[in-house]
């Protein structure tokens, strides 16, 4: 299981609604819509950014569905769920988030922040290898959508081995591995990458994650400041409430710059923008095993590329 096998669970409960998505939203979150038929609208971005006042203003009465990643992948825009799940509540429009970039590393209360379908893979921030897909659906629509897929483990009383029984439970495990058995496996790393979080919060899984989402900001913090200094193009925002762990910077070297941190044992991500053949991107991922000599090994890296152009940049912290 994966974010993309959640989805396309997803795309079945849902059967009809136009839906809002950002521009640049990872393909997995809206593929299986398209192809499904569904009339998709972009959310287009200002400043690397996707504001809720940018949001409300392309809602119609044919919304029915938002899908907004909490964090984008490519820019490290972190969205305010809050105020997107409280847009959704005024408008009952379904509230779909994708979290695989901040699931384990960021808090998410799915309630607050009236998140009616939730889905996340484990293997990035929270440290837990493939086969991980989360999927939150909540009871609302698990009473109101007809349930798509079924097998032995849906329905109640399962080990009775009764063939004629299809009794199937209204609730989200009905579909836990699509109604067969789990990767026995991928659950136990879940369970040792959760088992590490609480050990950070001393018990506490959620103190874990508010620890590690602070630790990361002082690391992004940390690693802008330096940045400014070498004048490189920052396309992540840089307010501290829209950040997260993802740090992406633009350079016409950035094939080169790459291959040099690689070379120094520097593990980051070289990406293009989206169709876009040319890759300029680099994407920087701190999380909290990172330390400040790591930032300084990798700002002497960048250093030697820095740019003799002074920029100017905005930021609220």
């Amino acid at each position: 299981m994966n974010t993309s096998s959640c989805m396309n669970v997803v795309a079945q409960l849902l059967k009809n609604g136009d839906i809002i998505y950002p521009e640049g939203e990872f393909p997995s979150s809206i593929h299986i819509f398209k192809k499904l038929g569904f009339n998709c609208k972009k959310l287009y971005e200002s400043n690397f950014q996707y504001p809720i006042r940018d949001l409300e203003k392309i809602i119609n009465q044919r919304i029915k569905i938002i899908i907004h990643s909490h964090i984008q992948y490519l820019t490290g825009f972190r969205q305010d769920l809050e105020l997107l799940g409280e847009l959704c509540k005024q408008h009952e429009i379904i509230n779909i988030i994708n979290a695989t970039q901040s699931f384990g590393a960021f808090p998410i209360d799915v309630k607050n922040s009236n998140i009616n379908i939730l889905v996340a893979s484990a293997l990035k921030w929270a440290c837990c290898g493939y086969g991980i897909g989360i999927l939150f659906v909540s009871e609302k629509i698990i009473e109101e959508c007809d349930l798509p897929f079924s097998s032995w483990l849906s329905v109640k009383d399962a080990f009775s081995m009764d063939n004629d029984n299809i009794n199937v439970i209204r609730q989200v495990k009905f579909m836990d591995s699509l109604g067969g058995t789990p990767h026995f496996p991928a659950l136990f790393t879940l369970i040792g990458g959760f088992n590490l979080i609480e050990k950070i919060g001393d018990g506490d899984l959620r103190r874990g994650i508010l620890r590690i989402n602070n630790r990361i900001l002082e690391l992004t913090s940390e690693f802008i400041a330096k940045i400014k200094e070498l004048n490189y193009k920052i396309i992540t925002p840089l307010e501290k409430k829209n950040r997260s762990g993802i740090i992406t910077l633009e350079h016409d070297k950035a094939e080169t710059i790459f291959k040099e941190l690689l070379k120094n044992g520097i593990y980051i991500s070289l990406r293009n923008y989206p169709k876009s053949t040319k890759k300029t991107l680099l994407r920087f991922s701190f999380n909290y095993y990172n330390n400040l000599a790591d930032i300084e090994k990798c700002v002497s890296i960048l250093n030697l590329y820095k740019s003799t152009q002074r920029r100017k940049y905005y930021c609220q912290n």
